[in-house]
């Protein structure tokens, strides 16, 4: 006679909880803001790029960036309640 062996079902596997709307909104700020400061690290090391265009993208991405970050910012303290 063989030996049976019980195996967990996948019903005992438990599980994550769907993020929020709110988690999502806060993770695509996130994600505007690491884009915003990869393109202006990009412009700043453009060789073909003059320096006042240089400057002057770099800056407007790091300024969009920096918006990002303000937003997600306010939006956590409103969950929080900070």
């Amino acid at each position: 006679m063989s030996m049976v062996i019980p195996m967990a079902s996948r019903r005992a596997v438990p599980t994550t909880p769907a993020p929020t709307t709110n988690e999502l909104h806060l993770i695509q700020l996130h994600a505007q803001a690491c884009n915003g400061l990869h393109a202006a690290l990009h412009h700043l090391r453009d060789p073909q790029a003059t320096e006042a265009t240089m400057w002057a993208q770099a800056i407007a991405r790091t300024q969009r960036a920096l918006t990002a970050m303000k937003r997600a910012s306010a939006d956590l303290r409103q969950v929080v309640g900070g």
